[in-house]
């Protein structure tokens, strides 16, 4: 593998993760507010979910447009 496709392959674990604790983070909080008031575990977290959609979208467009321009960014500089 040369230098690039290295860099490339570390970037996207890079976004992966950050995705997914940003993905983790949002669910429990809204999950241990929801599941706090009364709803059961299985209700808690249809909620969660229905109610932090935006943010993960919002997430996952941002660290896929991160991964996506550097990858464009890598294969330009030559």
């Amino acid at each position: 593998m040369n230098n690039n496709a290295v860099k490339l392959k570390r970037m996207a674990t890079w976004t992966v993760a950050i995705f997914a604790t940003v993905f983790a983070l949002v669910m429990a909080v809204l999950w241990i507010q929801l599941y706090g008031a009364g709803s059961t575990a299985m209700t808690a977290l249809g909620l969660a979910f229905k109610e932090g959609w935006l943010m993960i979208v919002i997430a996952l467009v941002l660290c896929g447009g991160t991964y996506f321009a550097y990858s464009a960014y890598i294969n330009r500089k030559k």
